[in-house]
């Protein structure tokens, strides 16, 4: 499969290494591809150019620049669009919208046609391949579109993840504030980043 991941960080690095290390063809889009700091990438390109030809587009970046990011990309009709972000404040202690919205129905806004999926802003980048637990963790998902919620899931299978579908789009206003909460447990409650979510279930 084709992948476009657009953003370039500890994320967008971390699913980039993880999906090529699968046998899918990776893509990074950045708004300035000749800059330096990218020389180690494989593949990188304009968010534009990146997004032109890909199967899935996979969005990873900082939320104060993900909508010049989306808007970057150009046409995202049809495409299916996992928006891995959260909404964070710029001091990560708290999200930007909530409540009556979401970070990913703003996606939705800003690609008209595209066919988002909320998934993987739920853990952190260290542990998003194959992450060494006692079991499954599990990642939820959500969007509108059944087959493309089906496409998201089955990448996110493959990084070892159970997936859960939780619904339309609108429930990335549960699995925003979900992400944050991993975020305070990892960087203000001591937890430290080697941790995930599981999903346990009681005996029929």
């Amino acid at each position: 499969m084709k992948i476009a991941i657009i953003g370039a960080g500890n994320v967008g690095n971390a699913l980039g290494t993880a999906w090529a290390n699968r046998g899918h063809q990776i893509m990074f889009g950045v708004r300035n591809p000749d800059d330096p700091k990218y020389a180690s990438l494989s593949s990188v390109e304009t968010n534009e150019f990146a997004t032109a030809a890909a199967d899935v587009v996979v969005l990873c970046t900082p939320w104060q620049s993900t909508r010049a990011a989306v808007q970057g990309c150009g046409d995202l009709s049809g495409k299916v669009l996992i928006d891995c972000t959260n909404p964070l404040t710029p001091d990560i202690e708290a999200l930007e919208v909530g409540f009556d919205n979401s970070g990913a129905e703003e996606v939705a806004k800003w690609a008209p046609g595209a066919r988002v999926c909320k998934a993987m802003n739920q853990i952190g980048a260290g542990m998003m391949d194959a992450p060494r637990l006692p079991g499954q963790p599990v990642m939820f998902v959500c969007g509108d579109d059944d087959d493309a919620k089906a496409v998201t899931a089955g990448l996110v299978g493959e990084l070892g993840f159970e997936t859960v579908d939780v619904g339309d789009l609108t429930l990335a206003r549960l699995l925003e504030p979900y992400g944050l909460l991993w975020i305070h447990l990892a960087l203000r409650r001591g937890l430290g980043t080697n941790f995930g979510f599981g999903l346990l279930r009681g005996q029929s």
